[in-house]
């Protein structure tokens, strides 16, 4: 299921080669040529990209042709990184120096200038082959295959076996309540959202109620449409008709379908299940809503859907949010379908190997039937302990289903969502992760695209947003210093896993080896003291690792792991009071959490690229690097519980991007005092010291 998505990289890319750093270089008419050349190219291959993202499942040579081009688009993205560190070091570095070193070094612009028309050239090169075999794909132009299919395997309807659905009791009770008391106490349509991820039982709830006899007794008319994907008015109009007479319709235009619907509501009271809502759209919804107005005062309507922005939209009232089956209550429907009539002896053995299945399917009814019906026909004990330990995409038939059902939710997010979620799977099951710490690492990585004047921050936040409110990330929190934590699903960890497929490998490290010169974010937690300097460039070498992507574990605790290009080292083994950078410039995202270092190399504000720089709880460090002014990329630097530090370096006014800063001391010196913050847009916690220097 692995799947390849390159627009928002490509589109990253293109936004490069227009960037002004390549016009403040100067460059000479061959390399002009070679950069007009490669937006030409990868402008026609970005105009047929969503097409081939959209057709990848169904062709394997879509996939490979796509992940040629993914391996191109990141040696692309090197050669431009090295263009834009060049340009901000030039900007920065204004010293005179001698001709001599100069012209040997990498600064010297001819040198530079050779050095890059070369790697220009082997990427286009390598481009323009490829480009050329997308005319055998077929692919067209602007966005990919948008028709709507009815898929047939969706399509519900109210009818359900109400002995078989358990632990659902209380649920339905709650909703039923509601809607009887609704019937006499509101005058206009009511509308109740019940809403969750996939396969938690949405749909079953909705229909318990609609059968539930004390409901009938009270609604004239009863309806059931399944939505699903298309919120096609004269498709819906037609479909609620014909659901509340029993019978076809055959009225075609919307006008005369609205008008028989009125007709058929007037006087009436009803009760309409919309079943499976993924529509979005405030105006789509207010014209159907329009024709439901005629109903007789307590008329209904139950909404089902996974996404909390619908639920919000459509309900009248606060929706139902429902929650996982209780540990009991799964037990109960897995062995309802595992071992059918009940055990005997010679399956009873097999409980305890049952219940840990059932806690790997974390309460949600759908993957506990699912598997459960796997076992029914398997009485061997090595049978149940290999779907214990299997995963859950090579489950056969069924695990495959129970991804499909997941993965509906996956298919509406935009490209560069897709990369934001599935990009979690890199953390542990049942993995705290922390709101700022995933944007940050999503910009490091690229996957947040540029929206006119929209930081990259606020728009981290607003795809942070969408992906709770589409039940990705559950269990949100936010503590007292507002930080905002959350979690994933164990199934819905599994789904991720599965669309990065084998992009992630796990290694074995230790203090030899090397943070490629290509890494984008480097972790370090939780460090004990053992070595005086800690030399990120003495590691063994791990570049075709990084070309594919790996994990990477420093330890034989919780740490890992290096995406891509980019590096995470989590819980070092070993430490230092003092750090060595060399030839990272590609380093976005750098995280020193509790590490005991007293001060940080001068070659830190070196770090052009960088974006995050987290120093939390290093309670020994004493200095910030002086040049930290020159990180003009830099949007998160947090020092909370840095209590040695007394001073904050010159003019931090002039990191322009800043969002984050979780504590500044004014100081007396020129460039240092208060004023320092003024320019500044920053959000969040902020702790001043040193007042007492406030002229």
């Amino acid at each position: 299921m692995t799947e390849v998505l390159l627009s928002p990289l490509v589109g990253t890319i293109l936004d490069s080669l227009k960037s002004w750093s390549l016009k403040e270089l100067e460059l000479p008419g061959s390399l002009k040529t070679e950069v007009a050349s490669l937006e030409s190219t990868l402008t026609t291959i970005q105009a047929v990209l969503q097409d081939a993202e959209e057709k990848q499942w169904k062709s394997e040579a879509i996939k490979n042709w796509l992940g040629k081009l993914k391996q191109a688009a990141y040696d692309l993205e090197v050669v431009l990184e090295d263009f834009n560190t060049e340009a901000q070091s030039r900007s920065l570095h204004t010293d005179a120096r001698s001709q001599v070193t100069t012209f040997f070094s990498l600064r010297n612009p001819l040198l530079f200038r050779l050095d890059m028309a070369r790697k220009f050239k082997n990427v286009r090169e390598k481009l323009d082959v490829i480009a050329g075999e997308k005319s055998k794909f077929h692919l067209r132009e602007g966005v990919g295959e948008a028709e709507i299919e009815r898929n047939e395997d969706r399509q519900t309807s109210s009818l359900v076996k109400e002995s078989e659905v358990l632990g659902r009791a209380d649920e339905k009770e709650k909703i039923v309540s509601m809607l009887l008391c609704n019937v006499s106490h509101h005058d206009d349509l009511s509308v109740y959202a019940i809403c969750g991820m996939g396969g938690l039982g949405k749909t079953t709830i909705a229909q318990l109620v609609f059968n539930d006899v004390n409901v009938a007794k009270v609604f004239d008319l009863r309806g059931w449409v399944c939505v699903s994907d298309d919120f096609d008015i004269k498709w819906l109009t037609k479909a609620i008709v014909e659901s509340f007479v029993g019978n076809s319709c055959g009225i075609q235009e919307l006008d005369p379908l609205q008008r028989c619907l009125a007709e058929k509501l007037v006087g009436k009271r009803f009760l309409l299940v919309l079943d499976d809502v993924w529509n979005e759209y405030h105006d789509k919804w207010d014209r159907l809503k329009q024709a439901l107005q005629c109903g007789r005062k307590g008329s209904t309507v139950i909404v089902t859907t996974r996404l909390e922005k619908v639920a919000l939209m459509m309900a009248t009232t606060p929706f139902y949010r429902l929650g996982c089956l209780s540990d009991d209550d799964s037990w109960s429907l897995f062995k309802q379908r595992a071992f059918g009539m009940g055990m005997n002896g010679s399956n009873a053995n097999l409980e305890t190997i049952g219940r840990q299945i059932v806690q790997r399917c974390g309460g949600v009814p759908l993957a506990i039937k699912a598997i459960g019906s796997i076992l029914r026909f398997r009485s061997q004990e090595s049978e149940w302990l290999r779907v214990k330990d299997s995963e859950i995409w090579d489950l056969e038939d069924e695990g495959s289903r129970i991804l499909a059902v997941l993965r509906l939710s996956y298919e509406h997010l935009p490209p560069y969502m897709r990369q934001c979620f599935s990009f979690c799977s890199i953390f542990p099951k049942d993995f705290v992760m922390k709101k700022n710490e995933l944007i940050g690492l999503w910009m490091a990585n690229g996957f947040i695209p540029s929206r006119g004047a929209l930081d990259l921050h606020d728009m981290g936040c607003e795809i942070f947003s969408e992906l709770t409110w589409r039940s990705f990330f559950q269990e949100i929190k936010e503590d007292v210093d507002g930080t905002v934590t959350c979690k994933m699903h164990d199934l819905i960890h599994d789904l991720a896993t599965s669309i990065m497929g084998q992009e992630c490998c796990v290694i074995e490290g230790n203090e030899g080896s090397q943070i490629p010169k290509t890494a984008r974010h480097l972790f370090v937690y939780n460090s004990s003291p053992s070595t005086n300097v800690m030399d990120l460039t003495k590691l063994q070498p791990l570049q075709s690792l990084i070309q594919r992507g790996c994990r990477f574990n420093l330890s034989n605790r919780s740490g890992f792991f290096c995406k891509q290009k980019y590096l995470k080292v989590l819980d070092m083994d070993f430490n230092s009071t003092n750090i060595a950078f060399k030839s990272s410039k590609h380093l976005r995202y750098l995280c020193l959490h509790g590490a005991h270092v007293k001060t940080l190399p001068e070659s830190t504000s070196s770090l052009h690229n960088l974006q995050t720089l987290n120093l939390g709880d290093c309670y020994n460090l004493q200095m910030l690097p002086k040049g930290t002014k020159n990180l003009k990329n830099l949007r998160y630097l947090d020092i909370r519980n840095c209590d040695a530090l007394t001073s904050m370096p010159v003019a931090l006014g002039q990191l322009s991007f800043l969002r984050k800063l979780s504590m500044f001391i004014v100081g007396k010196e020129d460039g240092c005092g208060i004023d320092e913050l003024k320019g500044l847009a920053l959000e969040g916690e902020l702790s001043i010291k040193g007042l007492h220097n406030v002229k």
